[in-house]
């Protein structure tokens, strides 16, 4: 799944070679190559491993000086593949490197986006001396290519020893909020409710991801339905260090668990893992002050059919209603759809984001506060509707603090 990799987006000029630069590196042909400029309409992807940095996603995406209408578009696509970039791959030719290649660095500096610059066609017209002295201007991790005559094992060690140097050591692994929280021989119990909206035959991917981290730190975990919870903690002979249930059941579970048992969601593991929990605490706060015809963004990862008792589309906007007892309008967006302009929100509820990276969901959430408007998500807000917004951050103090004081000053 992309959202567990290490994404890669492939950036440049049309026809600088950034089709074919994936189709080397998988070995496949993923893109199609072609003489002619513009043949990448779309982002393409491509899902590969690349030990000992593991799975990685390449992204392929339109050349950006297209000035076309139809290349508007594909710009505006490509941009958005900045988004999820964990590392900007920059493609320029020999002699070469004018505004769009500045404004490409420009893009990842101001994300924070390692860039790496690969000079492509260097068997057509290799770069001087002079080129290569002006490009460490921007960064010094710079390498030459060509997929006539490049080794393909040759120019992916090159990468990957790049790669190692850009991005820190257990990159995705370093940001498990599971980490802190339980340790070896721990019992966790995940209550997993199994309801309209569980795909049939499978559990969702908080959840999966959740099993997995725990087997990772090499902790117990017990798994059940909210049915069957009071029974698991009997048969425990110890009791478990923490409890992670499903936010749609986080009041009844809530008012099961005994006070000296921490309890959280695995939608707030999930603003801790791939967002700021701390910004997301403290735009739940909003929650709590809104008035009559304030709009309230409920934003999606994905895109999928909403069922009867869909969480964003019909839960929450019911929810968000019932809580604040006024008339709020409720907008939504989905997949890629995320608005660029956010202004006129009182605040955004986004859902836990099990289909995006971290770099991707922190860019929504910096483009929430950019604009002055609270962001939270779907198991955060779920809680403060609930009334257990204290006991679920409880495991994490800085939110529940930043929750705290954000309340305190809105009075």
């Amino acid at each position: 799944m992309k959202a567990l990799t290490i994404q890669i987006g492939i950036f440049g000029r049309t026809n600088v070679g950034k089709s074919s630069l994936m189709n080397f590196m998988t070995n496949q042909k993923t893109s199609i190559v072609s003489e002619i400029a513009g043949t990448t309409t779309d982002v393409v992807w491509k899902q590969m491993e690349l030990n000992p940095l593991g799975p990685i996603t390449l992204f392929d995406t339109a050349g950006i000086d297209d000035m076309s209408l139809l290349g508007l578009e594909r710009i505006e696509k490509t941009k958005r593949a900045f988004d999820s970039s964990d590392i900007v791959i920059l493609m320029c030719e020999s002699e070469k490197f004018g505004d769009f290649e500045k404004n490409i660095i420009k893009e990842s500096q101001s994300r924070k986006t390692p860039c790496v610059i690969v000079v492509s066609k260097i068997d057509l017209e290799p770069p001087d001396e002079k080129f290569l002295e002006d490009l460490k201007k921007y960064t010094k991790h710079i390498l030459l290519f060509s997929s006539a005559t490049g080794n393909r094992d040759t120019f992916l060690n090159s990468l990957k020893k790049v790669f190692l140097e850009v991005l820190s050591e257990n990159y995705i692994e370093s940001y498990l909020a599971l980490r802190s929280i339980v340790k070896k021989d721990d019992t966790v119990v995940l209550v997993m409710p199994v309801d309209l909206g569980a795909p049939k035959g499978k559990i969702i991917m908080p959840q999966v991801q959740t099993v997995r981290h725990l087997l990772d730190l090499h902790a117990a975990s017990y798994t059940v339905q909210d049915t069957e919870y009071e029974i698991a903690l009997k048969n425990l002979k110890e009791l478990p260090v923490l409890v992670i249930t499903d936010s749609q059941a986080i009041k009844q579970v809530s008012a099961k668990t005994p006070e000296n048992i921490k309890l959280t969601t695995f939608s707030i593991i999930y603003a801790a893992d791939k967002s700021d929990i701390v910004e997301m605490a403290r735009g739940a706060a909003a929650l709590n002050n809104l008035k009559d015809g304030d709009k309230v963004l409920i934003a999606e990862g994905c895109t999928h059919h909403a069922t009867s008792d869909d969480i964003g589309r019909v839960k929450l906007p019911k929810w968000i209603r019932e809580y604040s007892k006024k008339n709020i309008d409720v907008k939504y967006a989905s997949g890629q759809d995320y608005p660029s302009d956010l202004k006129d929100y009182k605040v955004v509820i986004h859902c836990g984001g099990c289909t995006l990276n971290r770099k991707g969901m922190l860019s929504r959430l910096s483009k929430a506060l950019d604009a002055g408007v609270p962001i939270t998500n779907y198991g955060i807000a779920i809680s403060v509707f609930n009334g257990v917004i204290d006991k679920v951050l409880e495991v994490f103090p800085e939110a529940l603090s930043s929750y705290k004081s954000a309340l305190k000053s809105a009075v």
